[in-house]
């Protein structure tokens, strides 16, 4: 797609002076946080960045990417539309270096996207993000030149298929959820991420517990007490792999 249809030349120019990440890896972790939540304002987006550590935004960068933001929402939670979605990449007429460069951003721009809305990734994502990991995690040879000339056909063939495996990923992601408000994620909230969220349990409440614990219970309640626990401990290994990939890709570590 041309760079002025698909956004990149807008965003190129209003992100000149910024240098915190590229802009494929700032709409990764736009589209990230999209795939789970409802599109904040501009004010909150600026707040989750500097949550983040990144650098204030100028005003027309934080309108275009708070637009963008309410567009990839409408976009996602739309299961008819959902599968027009695209990532932020150079097109076709930049070397196949640059735009595989913008994958592995956007990719890393994703998890981090992901990982700070606190939410457990589904049985059927985590090959997903393992596989979206290992593209993160690519190493691309800035001198090799079958990926700086236009003569490279295989290359192609790769590129388009990392990609559409790649922009499917927030489509499925969105599907099915219950959207979350960033206002009241964890990172902006102020509380740590996948800390308990509540007031403890008094004495009282402990000794009714334990009560409870001790009263048989029938062979039908003992399962779903089981698939409960089962389903806790999925979703706590989940929260801490998205976790270690945040970090991770903030810190520009390769997944092990």
């Amino acid at each position: 797609m041309d760079d002025y249809i698909s956004g990149w030349q807008d965003w190129s120019e209003a992100f000149n002076d910024w240098h915190d990440v590229t802009i494929s890896e700032l709409h990764g972790l736009v589209s990230g946080v999209a795939s789970v939540c409802d599109a904040p304002t501009a004010n909150v987006w600026q707040t989750l960045l500097t949550e983040l550590s990144f650098s204030e935004l100028e005003p027309k960068a934080l309108e275009l990417l708070t637009e963008e933001a309410q567009d990839l929402v409408a976009l996602l939670v739309d299961e008819d539309d959902s599968y027009q979605f695209l990532p932020l990449l150079p097109d076709d007429d930049h070397p196949l270096y640059e735009r595989l460069m913008a994958l592995k951003n956007w990719a890393n721009g994703y998890m981090t996207g992901f990982g700070v809305t606190d939410s457990a990734l589904r049985p059927e994502e985590n090959s997903l993000f393992n596989d979206l990991a290992k593209i993160g995690a690519l190493r691309i040879d800035e001198f090799d030149d079958a990926l700086q000339g236009s003569d490279n056909p295989e290359g192609e063939v790769q590129y388009m298929e990392l990609l559409e495996f790649v922009r499917m990923i927030p489509v499925s992601v969105a599907q099915g959820r219950v959207r979350k408000s960033v206002e009241k994620l964890p990172l902006i909230a102020g509380f740590a991420m996948n800390s308990t969220i509540g007031k403890a349990l008094s004495s009282e409440q402990e000794q009714r517990l334990d009560f409870i614990q001790d009263v048989d219970v029938d062979a039908g309640l003992a399962d779903e007490f089981d698939d409960e626990i089962a389903w806790q401990a999925e979703k706590d290994a989940n929260d801490d792999f998205v976790t270690n990939m945040v970090i991770d890709a903030m810190n520009g570590k390769k997944p092990s």
